[in-house]
């Protein structure tokens, strides 16, 4: 007899085709429901879907009710966390993903106790570096049911990252929803014979539960039914922390590695790497931000005796979680929803923009000198790359001097003249106020988690006038724009590559979780050949602006029609810096079409068979053509596997003469395409005006989110303005933490405050007066990593603020023998931490440097930095 752990749960989206708020108030009253199934016993256990941002909405509009929610957690019947929300897994930094389960292990230890498991029921898709993120959390269980490819059919299994870190699996291959067929159907023994499919383990397990599923009162009543109709189960209440007990008892469980994003049991959704770009760009920004910016600086700050405000910075972590639940992240919701979606991430984006802007000003309050402008290298790595910054300043002419009085050499790249005239209502009365506000690009050298100053010198004249160029370079290329498009010239190798940047314009008739082809597709090639061009080129900084205008067909219709007669404006920005690999890319662009798909090509040279992708911890290789793209139909796939794939920050095709990637600020979904597959095809936008649609080219069948009803999103058209930002990059090899390195130069820009009174608008917190720091600003360097193989994580403050914590990890499949060190400003304690932040081994006392020990292939390490006195060593 097989035994079989009825597992009571719910299964609560934040928010989908309804908004969070109508989600508060069914969950508020069902919450009342579970408590009450538990106090009376009808039900033994219940586990709250592994998340627990529904659970703080409901303490803060019933706190009373804290008190039983913790009597029942600590006695093991009520089963919370350990996320935060059920976050998507293929999308999202890996910092999100830490910071999403921090907070979850935070509220749910807070109430008790945290369930062990990685419970993700419903992401779309599960991404290759999941079990050494649970493991870095102590977490050595996980429960899922989307993406199971058809070779790896088991229930149950152990999967591997490459790390080799092991999680025990349950997958639900039926759904997390399918044990209400037990109270809602007599035919148990089919049920039974249904979850015992693909598997030969005794031990099974049977969700009960479903989308807002209202508490089953008579669970205990169909259990002992199912129990009187057959002989061969044997049906029990149960948890899945017993449930996995017994699992792990079983032998010959078979071992899988890497995503699992298969449509082979459910929809698994490869379009939605890409359905409202509006919100992946404005998240990805909060995440950016956050870790670049933010986070480091604020930990710099707290060694210039500024406090840290971590509730601030859980506070903008909390909302981008909330954000990045499955279907928020996804988009694919009502347009009321998505509209609160953006809304909150706007507030967060601005909570974090304006910590930037107080810690800035603050930390360069107090000179002794005569230093008017400071930039910042908030980095574990020393900088030596090219600023942009923007200077106001009484004189159209100014010179610049170093910290030692040295000139400071830069290239002006604009100059605008200001008046900032107190407001009249009759202007003649107005006494012009002017200075001028000017644009510059200079070389900055700055040590890691350290600061570089410089004087600005008002002198008389003016600047020459920047000259009109059609063609940019520096040391590495060269960018020629003309009626034969836009040509690249590799200077090292002397290739040459002739209208190398297009966009691509597709119809999309399918909806917010899925792109698919129109039935009467008319695909339309856009280039830049009918461009007006403008280009400046410097010393520094070169770029070159192509505007223009498309004319597309306006809807289905017109494109069915081949008619194009509604016009796309376009902008299209392109720049070099000195000593930079990168081509910086911006187009800017006015929607103004329904119902379709623009990308962007990047034309190669390499003939491709993979593709090579940045995931949370490391770098996915996968086909260009998807291994069922030609059976998917006669296996029973849900979906066509066409090969959409997700990227957090890059995508690369590479072979043994040239590497090409590109870097995305938001962009989160590609392709790779072409006769030679040799065009890398990045999404920018789609538009379309359904939650759902039934019977698309590429999903047939019902519609996903609601099959009995159309729900209009018009606002997932995304008609009006629209920007795409990232960079080039070609390279001989293929080196994943180069690529990362650069997103992170990409992302940062330039962390730069000039202290001056004339433009009081460089942040809304300029016009607030502050106090200056206590003590006089000095180069305090905190630590420099030395290891160019590895990608820098994240630099933050100890829970307790009383050190640093720096992540860092091998992007690659390959072991890093002694791959760098660690050199440290003050005398420090040194532990490895795991990602919760909590010490699981002392590496070093009383060092100011640490040479690293050998990485495993894609491993993470948490280092916990620790500054002690000199006398106590």
């Amino acid at each position: 007899m097989k035994e079989v752990s009825v597992i009571a749960h719910t299964h609560w989206d934040f928010e989908w085709y309804f908004t969070r708020q109508d989600a508060r108030v069914q969950f508020a009253y069902h919450m009342d429901e579970v408590l009450q199934a538990l106090a009376t016993n009808q039900l033994d256990y219940y586990l709250l879907d592994g998340q627990m941002a529904i659970v703080d909405d409901y303490l803060q509009t019933d706190p009373e009710k804290r008190a039983a929610m913790t009597k029942f957690i600590t006695a093991g019947r009520l089963f919370v966390g350990p996320w935060y929300t059920q976050i998507d897994e293929l999308v999202t930094s890996g910092e999100s993903i830490v910071r999403n389960l921090q907070q979850g292990i935070a509220l749910s230890a807070s109430l008790g106790k945290t369930m062990p498991i990685g419970y993700l029921p419903d992401s779309f898709g599960q991404g290759q570096d999941m079990p050494k993120i649970y493991r870095g959390f102590g977490i050595d269980k996980a429960i899922f049911w989307r993406g199971m490819p058809a070779e790896n059919s088991a229930r149950y299994f152990y999967w591997t990252s490459d790390d080799e870190s092991k999680v025990l699996v349950t997958n639900l291959r039926n759904g997390y929803p399918v044990g209400a067929e037990l109270m809602e159907s007599d035919d148990y023994v089919s049920l039974l014979h249904k979850i015992s499919s693909d598997t030969e383990v005794s031990h099974l397990a049977l969700p009960v539960g479903g989308d807002q599923r209202p508490v089953d009162f008579n669970l205990k009543q169909r259990i002992a039914a199912a129990n009187a109709a057959q002989s061969e189960y044997h049906l029990h209440e149960s948890t899945y922390p017993e449930y996995f007990d017994a699992l792990s008892k079983e032998a010959d469980l078979p071992t899988y590695q890497g995503e699992f994003v298969d449509p082979s049991t459910s929809k698994i959704h490869r379009g939605i790497y890409s359905s409202r770009a509006d919100l992946k760009q404005l998240y990805d920004q909060i995440e950016r931000l956050m870790t670049y910016e933010v986070e480091p600086l604020m930990a710099i700050a707290q060694y210039h005796g500024i406090e840290t405000k971590q509730g601030l910075v859980a506070e903008v972590w909390k909302a981008v979680a909330r954000g990045q639940a499955h279907d928020s992240s996804g988009g694919c919701n009502s347009d009321a929803t998505n509209q609160d979606i953006f809304h909150r991430g706007t507030v967060a984006l601005q909570l974090a923009t304006s910590v930037k802007a107080y810690l800035l000003r603050k930390l360069s309050s107090h000179i002794d000198g005569d230093l008017d402008l400071f930039f910042w290298n908030a980095t574990a790595n020393a900088t030596n790359n090219i600023k942009t910054v923007t200077l106001a300043t009484r004189a159209s002419k100014f010179e610049l001097t170093d910290e030692q009085g040295n000139p400071v050499t830069f290239q002006v790249l604009k100059q605008l003249t200001v008046d900032m005239a107190t407001l009249r209502h009759d202007r003649s009365a107005m006494k012009p106020d002017l200075y001028y506000e000017t644009t510059i690009a200079l070389p900055v050298t700055i040590a890691a988690t350290d600061w570089a100053g410089v004087k600005i010198i008002e002198v008389a004249g003016t600047f020459a006038q920047i000259a009109a160029v059609d063609s940019i370079e520096n040391e590495f290329y060269q960018l020629v724009a003309d009626k034969s498009g836009i040509t690249l010239i590799d200077k090292r190798t002397q290739q040459t590559y002739e209208d190398f940047l297009k966009v691509e314009d597709s119809g999309d008739e399918g909806d917010t979780y899925d792109y698919s082809p129109a039935y009467q597709d008319w695909l339309l090639n856009l280039d830049f050949k009918q461009a007006v061009i403008h280009g400046t080129t410097g010393k520094y900084h070169s770029q070159l602006t192509l505007t223009g205008t498309w004319q597309l067909p306006a809807d289905l219709s017109q494109r069915a029609e081949k008619v194009r007669e509604t016009a796309v404006p376009y902008q299209l920005t392109l720049t070099l810096q000195h000593a930079n690999e990168t081509i910086g890319f911006k187009l800017d662009l006015d929607n103004q079409v329904k119902d379709h798909r623009l990308r962007l090509l990047v034309q190669t040279s390499v003939q491709a068979e993979n593709s090579y992708a940045d995931t949370p911890f490391g770098v996915i290789k996968r086909p260009v053509i998807d291994p069922h793209l030609a059976d998917w139909r006669a296996i029973g796939y849900h979906e066509e596997t066409t090969a959409l794939r997700p990227m957090v920050h890059f995508v690369n095709i590479h072979d043994q003469n040239s590497s090409w990637s590109v870097i995305g600020l938001g962009e989160k979904d590609f392709q790779v395409i072409g006769q030679h597959y040799d065009q890398l095809a990045i999404t920018l936008l789609r538009g379309v005006g359904f939650l759902g649609r039934p019977d698309l080219i590429r999903r047939p069948s019902d519609a996903s989110g609601l099959q009995t009803k159309y729900v209009p999103t018009p606002d997932s058209q995304l008609l009006g303005p629209m920007s795409f930002k990232g960079g080039i990059c070609l390279d001989e090899q293929f080196d994943p933490a180069t690529i990362q390195q650069r997103h992170h130069v990409l992302s940062i820009g330039t962390m730069a405050y000039q202290n001056q009174t004339l433009d009081r608008f460089t942040s809304p917190i300029q016009y607030f007066q502050i106090n200056a720091t206590a003590a006089t600003l000095t180069h305090l360097p905190l630590l420099q990593l030395t290891a160019p193989k590895l990608v820098i994580s994240s630099l933050t403050t100890t829970p307790d603020q009383t050190g640093l914590v720096l992540r860092v990890y091998n992007p690659t499949k390959k072991s890093l023998a002694t791959p760098g060190k660690l050199t440290l400003g003050q005398t420090s304690v040194v532990k490895q931490l795991n990602l919760n932040h909590v010490a699981i081994d002392n590496l070093a006392d009383c060092v100011t440097e640490l040479s690293l020990a050998d990485f495993r292939p894609g491993e993470i390490r948490t280092y916990g930095i620790y500054p002690v006195s000199s006398n106590n060593c």
